[in-house]
């Protein structure tokens, strides 16, 4: 039927074009997260290398959006977890821009 291969076009259409919108929001949230992480983490540099390997990143996978904030140096899981995480960037990063990023995700699907 004309009309049942036109809807089906229609959705398909809606489908395609919410999912490149969430794939530019992964995007957008990535690379915000990684300049704040950069501009806030809370320790002292002393080869710049940590600072430097702060990163942001967002990867589409058929239907699942992941996006993170991640260290690219080895020793970035000690400045994380030890001393109490008195270093620790990531985790409030995500944790400050979740909420909106959530919002903003649900302002798309509903679209």
């Amino acid at each position: 039927m004309a009309g049942a291969d036109q809807v089906k076009r229609n959705m398909n259409e809606w489908l395609n074009r919410r999912l490149a919108m969430l794939q530019a929001l992964g995007e957008h949230y990535a690379g915000k997260m990684e300049g704040e992480a950069k501009q806030n983490a809370p320790w002292t540099d002393r080869t710049a290398m940590a600072r430097k390997g702060l990163f942001g990143e967002s990867r589409m996978d058929e239907y699942f959006l992941r996006v993170r904030a991640a260290h690219s140096v080895d020793y970035g899981v000690y400045l994380e977890l030890s001393m109490q995480q008195k270093y620790s960037i990531l985790e409030p990063t995500v944790q400050r821009n979740a909420p909106q990023f959530f919002r903003d995700a649900e302002e798309v699907l509903r679209g």
